[in-house]
């Protein structure tokens, strides 16, 4: 145990540094492109008079970055295509932690067009994606096993976001949250994730800035019942709008998917309808950083504000619901602060501390990640005197949002979300443990109870196609002409060949099998096989006889695991 200790902080430190340099490139190519696309050829800068700039080609600057975004990703890696947090969540549940080694680089390169060209996306979704998938090699490269692998997934995250948005603790918290939409953590990773997030926000520190995100004043308090109940009725407003905000992003995902037009142009279509949206209203380009701070600083109207609640929601679901590539988080924050700004003005406040609590409870709701949320904006603002009237906001805007939403098929901004670690399937197995222990392989498995057809490796797939229509098995032992187990493979192995009638004819079954057969034998305890199952997220395991590996005896399915379980819980309870 402590020698794996010391190897995962060793991970996390130089997962830090990794996701130092990472960070700052991504950086460097955001604001080149943003300089190339807004400020030398438009003369573009956030807050300019409008007569100060060409902006009539604010829409041909937006469709040209949404079209090098789109030939980018649907070219290279259409797994890149979206905000990115989605892609590094299911990675972690779905594919034990791997990712193409291609997206990291197609990630940063897509996500720096779209948002440097002024589509309406932020830093957060790439950078995760991007971190995470420099961990999914790096584990590859260091041949670390499957939970490793998704161990050191969510240790790249936490570094990558800890040297953007400089917040170790939110940056923590919100790798080992974000995977699950009830409060739920990955409570093993919580350490190593924090000296990864730490490590980078030191190197970030000392090679860029110390400095938060934003300025706030550092002589705000919150220190009134009054001033509470106010951001108490926060909370209720960011609650409601944080629950239109997934359907709306995913609603409009979903219209451009149905579009008959290529997915190379969808990002470029979303671009020009961002496009034209600002030359009305120039604040949904980008992030809106500079715009967020102009709310904390009181210089935003109300009018103004309320209108940009919706339009930033709009905008952010034409860029990135198109395909464009880039974050939710940055967009997320500038509506909770037009929520914040426009709450202060409706009870006569001073708009500073409700602005950055808007930030907090919207999308901590929207995202289901209420922890995170709360410390990611404190760290980024500073307003470490905010965190009560924070906590209160957010509690209060997570709950709103948790019952409204039930009635919507999009409930959170991050799809790929399971509700607790129960549902995940990179947890399969791990909490039947205590009821099952001291069980065998043989206290369940009888080979009696189902013969089992072996398939020759030296069989024909077009022979086997046959044979195939008239079995109901889903898996397939193989074996030699000794009848010695030598491979399996499932029918989802084989799907793509199934209606290929030339590669029928080429194909043999050894051509096909997998040779690392993961077995079982019949004296094996329970917790031990739930583990096995896990390994590949696979249904059934092979039983072999204990002397004799190569020897078939039968399947173990996780179903009949399961339903034994099952029936010793209800015996149990009696």
């Amino acid at each position: 145990m402590k020698k794996e200790y010391t190897r995962l902080f060793i991970d996390a430190f130089f997962l830090g540094l990794i996701g130092v340099v990472s960070a700052l490139i991504f950086t460097f190519l955001v604001d080149k492109t943003h300089y190339l696309f807004l400020e030398r050829w438009i003369h573009y800068h956030p807050g300019a008079p409008k007569e100060t700039y060409f902006w009539w080609l604010l829409p041909l600057a937006t469709s040209l970055g949404g079209l090098f975004s789109g030939l980018l990703v649907y070219g290279l890696a259409p797994e890149a295509e979206g905000h990115g947090t989605d892609a590094a969540i299911k990675a972690f549940h779905q594919t034990e932690g791997y990712i193409r080694p291609r997206v990291p680089l197609v990630k940063m390169l897509a996500s720096a067009i779209t948002i440097g060209s002024g589509g309406s996306a932020g830093r957060e979704g790439p950078v995760v994606q991007i971190s995470a998938g420099i961990a999914s090699i790096y584990a590859f490269l260091t041949n670390r096993p499957v939970p490793q692998r998704r161990l050191l997934l969510l240790i790249g995250m936490a570094a990558g976001l800890g040297a953007v948005f400089r917040s170790p603790i939110g940056a923590a918290l919100f790798s080992v949250g974000i995977l699950y939409s009830e409060v739920d953590i990955e409570a093993h990773a919580v350490l190593f994730s924090l000296f990864a997030s730490v490590t980078a926000y030191t190197l970030t520190g000392v090679l860029v800035s110390w400095d938060p995100i934003f300025r706030f004043p550092t002589n705000i308090r919150v220190t009134s019942l009054e001033e509470y109940l106010f951001f108490a009725a926060l909370g209720i407003l960011a609650g409601v709008v944080a629950t239109f905000l997934p359907p709306a992003f995913y609603g409009t995902r979903d219209i451009f998917r149905r579009l008959p037009i290529s997915n190379y142009l969808k990002p470029a279509l979303g671009g020009l309808l961002v496009g034209l949206m600002a030359l009305k209203f120039p604040q949904v380009l980008g992030g809106g950083y500079y715009w967020i701070q102009r709310a904390i600083d009181g210089h935003l109207p109300l009018g103004l504000m309320l209108i940009l609640i919706w339009a930033k929601i709009m905008a952010l679901s034409l860029t990135v619901g198109s395909g464009g590539s880039g974050g939710v988080f940055a967009p997320s924050l500038f509506v909770g602060a037009m929520v914040g700004g426009v709450v202060a003005h409706l009870f006569h406040q001073s708009p500073h501390a409700y602005v950055v609590v808007g930030m907090c409870a919207l999308f901590g709701a929207a995202a289901r990640v209420p922890l995170a949320s709360l410390f990611m904006v404190i760290e980024m603002t500073g307003a470490f005197p905010l965190l009560g009237a924070s906590a209160l906001s957010v509690t209060i805007s997570y709950t709103v949002q948790r019952f409204l939403a039930g009635n919507f098929r999009y409930q959170s901004l991050y799809e790929g979300q399971v509700p607790t670690k129960f549902e995940s399937p990179a947890h399969y197995g791990e909490f039947s443990h205590d009821i099952l222990y001291g069980l065998k392989v043989d206290d369940i498995f009888d080979p009696q109870r189902k013969k089992w057809s072996l398939v020759p490796e030296t069989m024909s797939f077009e022979e086997f196609v046959r044979f195939f229509q008239n079995t109901q098995q889903h898996y397939f032992p193989v074996v030699n002409s000794q009848g010695e187990l030598v491979g399996i493979f499932s029918i989802n192995d084989i799907r793509s060949y199934l209606f290929d009638p030339i590669l029928q004819k080429l194909l043999l079954i050894k051509d096909i099998a997998r040779r690392d057969v993961i077995t079982v034998s019949p004296t094996e305890d329970i917790h031990s096989v739930m583990r096995k199952f896990t390994i590949r997220n696979i249904d059934q395991l092979p039983v072999v006889a204990e002397k004799n590996p190569r020897l078939f005896l039968g399947m173990l399915s996780r179903r009949e695991v399961i339903d034994y379980y099952n029936k010793l819980l209800e015996k149990h309870k009696h």
